[in-house]
């Protein structure tokens, strides 16, 4: 086995083409971390020429990044996602060993003074209460990050930007129709649902410049949850990045035109992914998320996508736990990934880093 870097054109076929792929690590958001100021990489394996692995490694301020991959078969059977088949691999684990052994030797080379790996890979689901209703044993995969000196960041349960550890999917797998997805959500979901066609439109934008005023749905709920929200930079940057993979659509008040509800989805082979999401205060009671969920849901019939993405949440089941309960009416599940693994590189430089940053900014010298 041989540590290289890929082409775009190798990493991204690799990448697609592979039922652990993601958005987290497709080339399109390395186009867009490159475009927020960000060094980026693309690693993998190769045996006999043929791309046994990939990773897009992210690196800024000395802190790099795996998230969500790598992407390799990461045991002799594996069920990626919800639903899909599990298919045979061979010396995976000495595949996962040997690409961390490499990339060790890559980031100190690169002078980084952190390295954080999370795997795309599933501990369990949960039903609406917590329960379990299927476990992935993953004990080999801890051994191989401790042996390579990496620490677990822990099993943590809040939503998080640099790779959430909970999710909410719903498997469309022999759905052929809106109605037969209809079906799989609860009765008060189906109700709002049918309410919503009849009172907001749906559109999906086709220009940059509308990007300002869809921003403002985005904002209203990001102000009620005390979350900073992205500028209109960023969703350009976006737009530009991912190209005819990524929509930007909103719902609209049939009676005035109002703007109701905003979201940007992500396409990707494995899935469709609701990435961002946010609704004007004053119009809330018109369930503008479930309209354009409606619309998710139809895009993925359009796509044959068997899978959405409703994309992160808390690690919470409590009744208080609102986000939940709405993505549970959809008739789906949660997903508890592996969490982080987190590699300290040079201790002594990052000490005297975090005391920089603390000192308070002096005038320089004449």
């Amino acid at each position: 086995m041989e540590f290289v870097t890929l082409t775009p054109e190798e990493f991204t076929d690799f990448e697609r083409n592979h039922p652990l792929g993601n958005f987290y690590q497709s080339y399109s958001r390395a186009k867009l971390r490159e475009k927020m100021g960000w060094q980026t990489y693309l690693l993998g394996i190769k045996d006999k020429n043929k791309v046994k692995a990939a990773a897009l490694l992210i690196a800024k301020d000395g802190r790099a990044l795996i998230q969500m991959g790598p992407i390799l078969n990461y045991q002799k059977t594996e069920e990626p996602f919800p639903g899909s088949p599990a298919k045979p691999y061979k010396d995976a684990t000495n595949a996962l060993a040997f690409f961390l052994k490499s990339l060790k030797t890559f980031a100190k080379q690169h002078d980084f003074l952190t390295l954080e790996v999370f795997p795309p890979l599933l501990l369990s689901l949960r039903a609406l209460d917590g329960s379990k209703t299927k476990e992935w044993p993953r004990e080999k995969i801890f051994e191989i990050f401790k042996n390579s000196g990496f620490k677990h960041e822990g099993f943590t349960t809040k939503i998080e930007n640099k790779a959430n550890r909970w999710m909410f999917s719903k498997d469309l797998t022999g759905l052929k129709t809106l109605r037969d997805i209809e079906l799989t959500m609860n009765a008060s979901t189906r109700k709002k649902l049918h309410k919503t066609s009849r009172e907001l439109d749906i559109k999906v934008l086709t220009d940059k410049s509308e990007l300002k005023e869809w921003l403002t749905a985005l904002e209203e709920s990001d102000k009620r949850n005390g979350v900073h929200t992205r500028t209109v930079k960023y969703f350009e940057d976006l737009w530009d990045a991912f190209g005819k993979d990524v929509i930007f659509v909103e719902a609209r008040r049939k009676d005035n035109g109002e703007l109701v509800s905003s979201e940007v989805d992500i396409i990707h082979p494995n899935e469709m992914v609701a990435f961002v999401a946010g609704t004007i205060e004053k119009n809330k009671h018109y369930n503008g998320s479930v309209a354009i969920k409606g619309f998710n849901l139809e895009k993925c019939l359009e796509l044959n996508q068997t899978r959405l993405n409703l994309y992160g949440m808390e690690g919470d089941f409590s009744p208080e736990n609102p986000l939940l309960y709405f993505k549970s009416g959809l008739g789906g599940i949660s997903e508890e990934y592996i969490g982080g693994f987190r590699l300290v590189l040079r201790p002594f430089k990052l000490f005297l880093t975090k005391i920089r940053r603390r000192l308070p900014n002096r005038p320089k010298h004449a």
